[in-house]
């Protein structure tokens, strides 16, 4: 009973609506509705196309742990999946339920590829994006406390606990990768064999390929809430969006709110409001930024309408 209350959809409205009320209640919710209403086109237009290059990045990313040189058509494949996939993750308990979905497009496309290989992709793929995400976040929590900044405990001890994890995955895969591909021979395992060729050796260059382009992503990504943040007024440093804006995405990994509204809120006003900043710069970046989030969904819903979509249904 209890299971079936918290995953219910009502019970996320209902969350969603209590970490608005008490995100919001202390600034003058019509004043901000103004200065969301009176943001200039240009500035929506530009956010979206900074959203809409990462997404194309995050695909070639992932076409490259399918293929040796993905073209342009199949670049955009996989970004018309990912696109989907992030419309579809509105509707879903987590936003990481619609990476799951990816696959579908391409699967179609890509009949050749084996199923459990495209679907290894994806969690590979997130993989490479988290662990550039934690080897940026360590660095800067290494300097932090050199400087003296002080931080949660919880974030070091998330950030360190998360980090080792991914040294550990590349230790294995890089100087035991005989031993892996052995695993793969035993019954139990043997139908994911096609999962094991993502990191053979022969792939290493790939995966080297995907997290150069994950930096690169990351870079994108903070300049782009240091952008939206320095239009409000929150002027929010890059060192602290370097060292939270992980953190922050993980917790909202949880399926605990509608399309991360109020608890991103709620976040952003623990991790980033300080004496140099007002609760009302940092709802109007955190609002804003999970409206464009919503905007490139429903470009995603929209590709939905396509032909190549269409066909899908009808299988």
């Amino acid at each position: 009973m209890i299971k079936k209350i918290f995953k219910s959809k009502w019970f996320k409205i209902i969350i969603s609506i209590i970490l608005i009320y008490l995100a919001f209640k202390k600034v003058n919710v019509i004043d901000l509705l103004h200065q969301l209403v009176g943001i200039k086109v240009w500035f929506v237009v530009v956010n979206l196309l900074i959203c809409l290059v990462s997404s194309f990045l995050g695909s070639y990313r992932w076409s490259l742990l399918l293929m040796k040189k993905p073209k342009i058509h199949d670049v955009w494949v996989f970004t018309k999946s990912v696109l989907a996939a992030s419309f579809y993750g509105l509707f879903l308990p987590t936003s990481v339920a619609g990476d799951f979905l990816k696959w579908i497009v391409v699967d179609e496309k890509y009949p050749e590829i084996p199923k459990t290989k495209i679907l290894g992709s994806v969690i590979l793929d997130r993989f490479i994006g988290l662990s550039m995400y934690m080897l940026v976040g360590m660095i800067m929590i290494a300097i932090a406390l050199i400087t003296g900044v002080n931080l949660p405990i919880l974030v070091i001890l998330l950030f360190a606990g998360l980090f080792l994890g991914c040294v550990i995955f590349y230790i294995v895969i890089f100087f035991f990768n005989s031993k892996v591909h052995d695993l793969f021979r035993f019954k139990l395992f043997k139908k994911f064999e096609n999962i094991s060729e993502l990191v053979k050796k022969e792939n290493f260059k790939q995966i080297g390929k995907c997290l150069i382009l994950s930096s690169i992503s990351e870079f994108i990504w903070v300049l782009q809430i240091w952008f939206i943040s320095v239009y409000f007024g929150a002027n929010l440093s890059l060192f602290s969006i370097l060292v939270f804006l992980p953190v922050i995405s993980m917790i909202l990994i949880l399926p605990i709110s509608i399309a991360g509204f109020g608890a991103r809120e709620q976040l952003y006003l623990f991790f980033f409001v300080s004496a140099n900043t007002t609760a009302e710069s940092i709802l109007l970046t955190s609002t804003f930024g999970g409206i464009v989030g919503i905007l490139i969904a429903l470009i995603g819903g929209l590709i939905t309408l396509t032909p190549d979509f269409k066909r899908l249904d009808k299988k």
